[in-house]
């Protein structure tokens, strides 16, 4: 019958889920709370909660996958054969029949005829909550989450928020999610009271600990519903803070988020009026910069009137915003519409540190009793480092050999070294490598040995141990570099691991420290290719910095005595011919063939800002366009 009720849950058959679960209570059955928040989920609407919440129309279900969508009628035959044709192979006739009879018994059809209506939804809450009461069953998080979705259903914020409260309180952990019904409640209320509402639930869940919050970072969803609270009832200081804030945790967003941001200037006029205002009356610092830069700044204030930052009347008279949408970007990040020219905006210092401890914390957690080797490279890296480009060896090995006779092919790793140091003469490049492919047969040839003679020589080696994801030390490595580490990699970073960092650190590490590649014949045959030469991505800030003190070692990861006995080995080689080797294989520059083309990082960060010469926003949105609410004299 369980498994029945997972079934009804899975394909949103609400009937089928509450006469199974009065079947069951009706024989005296109790639920465990996982189950009975399974059916929560299901009763408050599942995904589709906010749009009942909100009075919108449910979204049709999307279509079963092919394997879902016969009955289970139409399946018994097919279970059947099934089982005749494992009893055939290895003898389990009875077994197969068995399984093939439970899926049949528990097979449930999607639902018919039109979804079921507001009221139907809290009735169903209703009756799983008063049954779990008299059960005795104590909530859990999920449980906290399908009673706030209740209460957001009978359109009562607050008691959705004391829900909220609540489950922090008991269960010693905030979840975002839990405080989205209430959120969603106050933005449909739409007044000042509401919005003072939303501002709580900020300081709760984003506010530091000495101050009672959880000290999370908040998502685009929590951002989006005090953009919405703000367009309804706020301030132009308050939708500024709010960007502000998103300039440095999220990039581009998504167009229902941006037309929230838009519907404050549209809808709201008066109040956005108030940036025009003189900054020590409540106005906009970068409006009045931008002014007084255009030799304008008298005039502006002339225009504001004295105006308070209420943005009454008087506020910003002469002058207004404007909205424009999918306006054009150059390359460079010039913006014609906008007056101005989009920044490269990276973690601030603090920042740099806490992200290398987060990568570091991760990584001992992941190496469990071997932790030791990561720290042990860490210690190595502070003697030695930073360096300015991190090259993921053994992506550039299998670049483009997905292919019949491919594989690690170390040619490439040296084409690419060769490459940039070309390219960069002044920067320090370190090629980091698992231990395990210095065994390859291939390794051992007298060109690979030659090649690696150079690298130590260099000091421009180091590899990971044995059993270790390398994943950690070149992200590690090249964000202890901060604002001037570059990794050289094809890696997307999808892997789940890097889901485990805060996005407000590493998406915008992603976007502006990683140079892709391709081959150079790939890249003449794709016309959107970018030829542009690569520019110093983070010009040196100081004569001389990052020189290396101390010995190059190679190895990463062994244990430091160990480690310091193989640093130095078939260092004899002399650095100095490095500098302007061209006859290796894979030249490019100065007259070689290049087997490779970068695609540097952008020369600007794709996130909300304010442009210093003009004043005006500037909103990525992930359809690729962008926002632009400028001032404009009226």
């Amino acid at each position: 019958m369980i498994g029945k009720l997972h079934q009804a849950v899975k394909v949103n058959n609400l009937a089928v889920a509450m006469a199974t679960f009065r079947e069951i209570a009706g024989a005296g059955g109790c639920l465990p709370v996982s189950v009975m928040n399974s059916l929560l989920f299901l009763a408050c609407g599942c995904e589709q909660w906010e749009r009942y919440a909100r009075g919108l129309p449910p979204l049709p279900p999307a279509p079963p996958a092919a394997d879902d969508q016969a009955s289970g009628a139409e399946r018994a035959p097919e279970a059947a054969g099934a089982a005749a044709a494992e009893a055939e192979d290895g003898g389990k006739k009875g077994k197969a029949q068995a399984a093939a009879k439970r899926r049949n018994l528990n097979a449930v059809p999607p639902p018919e005829g039109p979804p079921p209506s507001k009221e139907e939804l809290l009735a169903a809450v209703e009756e799983l909550w008063a049954a779990m009461v008299a059960a005795g069953q104590q909530p859990d998080a999920g449980t906290y989450l399908g009673l706030a979705r209740r209460e957001a259903l009978r359109g009562d914020p607050a008691a959705a928020l004391a829900w909220a409260k609540e489950c922090a309180a008991k269960t010693r952990s905030v979840q975002l999610r839990t405080y989205h019904p209430a959120m969603v409640g106050f933005c449909l209320a739409g007044d000042v009271a509401a919005l003072a509402a939303l501002y709580e639930i900020d300081a709760l869940v984003t506010g530091p600990a000495a101050a009672g919050g959880a000290g999370l970072d908040a998502s685009e969803y929590e951002y989006a519903r005090l953009l919405e609270g703000i367009a309804a009832a706020g301030s132009y200081s308050q939708l500024r803070d709010v960007l502000l804030r998103m300039q440095d945790d999220l990039n581009q967003l998504s167009p229902p988020t941006a037309d929230l941001v838009a519907a404050f200037f549209e809808r709201r006029p008066q109040a956005a009026a108030a940036a025009f205002a003189d900054p020590d009356a409540g106005g906009c610092p970068g409006v009045a910069a931008a002014a007084a830069a255009a030799g304008d700044g008298a005039s502006a204030r002339a225009d504001a009137g004295g105006a308070s930052t209420s943005g009454g009347a008087g506020a910003g008279e002469g002058r207004r915003w404007q909205v424009l949408r999918s306006v054009a970007v150059e390359r460079g990040g010039r913006c014609e519409a906008a007056g101005g020219s989009l920044r490269v905006i990276d973690l601030a210092e603090a920042e740099w540190e806490s992200f290398a401890a987060a990568i570091a914390g991760l990584a001992r957690s992941n190496m469990g009793g071997r932790a030791g080797e990561f720290d042990s490279f860490a210690a190595w890296y502070g003697r030695n480092g930073p360096y300015d480009i991190l090259v993921d060896a053994a992506n550039v090995a299998y670049y483009g050999q997905n292919r019949e006779g491919g594989g690690f092919t170390w040619g490439q790793i040296q084409a690419m070294y060769d490459m940039l140091r070309r390219r960069f003469p002044a920067k320090r490049i370190l090629v980091m490598l698992h231990r395990n492919r210095l065994k390859d047969p291939e390794a051992n040839t007298p060109a690979v040995q030659a090649f690696l003679a150079r690298l130590r020589g260099s000091k421009a080696f180091t590899y990971t141990p044995p059993g270790a994801n390398d994943d950690w030390f070149w992200l590690y490595a090249c964000v202890r570099a901060k604002r001037r580490g570059l990794l050289v990699s094809n890696d997307l970073l999808r892997d789940h691991i890097f889901s485990l960092l805060r996005p407000k650190h590493f998406l915008k590490w992603k976007q502006r420290h990683i140079a892709r590649y391709t081959y150079t014949h790939w890249a003449q045959a794709d016309p959107d290719w970018d030829w542009a030469p690569p520019e110093d991505w983070a010009p040196a800030e100081a004569e001389g910095e990052g020189e290396a003190a101390g010995e190059q070692g190679e190895k990463v990861g062994a244990k430091e005595g160990a480690a310091k006995g193989e640093q130095g080995k078939g260092e004899e080689a002399d650095a100095s011919k490095e500098g302007g080797s061209g006859g290796d294989q894979g030249g490019g520059g100065g007259g070689h063939d290049e087997l490779f083309v970068l695609q540097m990082p952008s020369a600007y960060t794709p996130c909300v800002q304010q442009l210093p010469e003009s004043g005006a926003w500037m909103v990525p949105v992930s359809d690729g366009t962008w926002l632009c609410v400028r001032p404009q004299q009226a």
